[in-house]
């Protein structure tokens, strides 16, 4: 069996290599036992050579992930006093996912003293309200036509002032590289989500294979760090973290 170190991929997996984790399984399993007995005798299968291959790109693909992570949290930091808020006229109390006010990374923002984020109107939605208006009815009352009046007047009022804090928001994102810091956690998330992916889908022929696997689940989950992951992640993320605490704990036993 091929004695290959694989790096510490995400914070808090066990630096050691597979060769010394499969001692330390062995210590918890006679099946591990009879692995390593077997390799120390030279008789052991060897590992899927592309799957080990894929393995060893773990640590670069998570620390590219977390890279890109640091550069938009920076952005933030640096822009969070030039981000305007959107102006009273175009907000409401109590936004949401969907509608609520953000900040430059696109995270939902609450102002300073107020408890809940405001809503900012769409300026789509603006735009639609102003395009379908139609006039009142030719009998409809003095009262009923200024309100209308009043009314689209506002809209429109509102429309600009939508657009022009649309325009403003997205100049600020270009030239403070938001959009491009963006873009670039996107890249790095799928290649570690494909990298992840390959090697599930590589067959394994020892252990090692076993705990590539599991080394694998385990730092796509700590590099994604989801707060309510779905119950088969959640699965999988635990057993890959027992598989390799197990290894671990044995390996400071031997």
């Amino acid at each position: 069996m091929p004695n290959t170190t694989v790096r510490a991929a995400a914070e808090g997996l066990p630096a050691i290599n597979r060769r010394r984790m499969l001692l330390g399984l062995a210590a918890a399993s006679t099946a591990a036992a009879a692995i390593t007995a077997a390799s120390a005798a030279g008789c052991a299968p060897v590992e899927n050579p592309e799957l080990v291959r894929l393995g060893n790109q773990l640590p670069e693909a998570a620390a590219e992930y977390r890279a890109a992570l640091d550069e938009i949290e920076w952005i933030a930091a640096e822009w969070k006093h030039r981000w305007p808020l959107a102006p009273d006229e175009i907000t409401m109390p109590r936004g949401n996912y969907i509608d609520g006010e953000r900040d430059i990374a696109g995270r939902l923002l609450k102002r300073p003293g107020e408890e809940h984020v405001r809503c900012v109107r769409d300026v789509r939605n603006l735009a639609a309200i102003v395009a379908t208006d139609r006039p009142p009815r030719h009998n409809a009352s003095e009262a009923t036509r200024a309100r209308r009046a009043h009314w689209l007047a506002r809209a429109k009022r509102e429309l600009k002032i939508g657009k022009a804090y649309k325009s403003q928001t997205a100049r600020l994102r270009d030239i403070s590289g938001m959009d491009l810091a963006k873009a670039r956690v996107a890249a790095a998330k799928k290649s570690l989500s494909d990298l992840v992916t390959a090697i599930m889908e590589q067959p394994g022929t020892t252990m090692e294979g076993m705990l590539i696997k599991a080394q694998a689940v385990t730092t796509f989950n700590k590099a994604m760090a989801r707060k309510y992951p779905l119950d088969g992640e959640l699965w999988a993320a635990q057993l890959a973290a027992s598989v390799l605490q197990l290894a671990s704990e044995g390996d400071a036993s031997a």
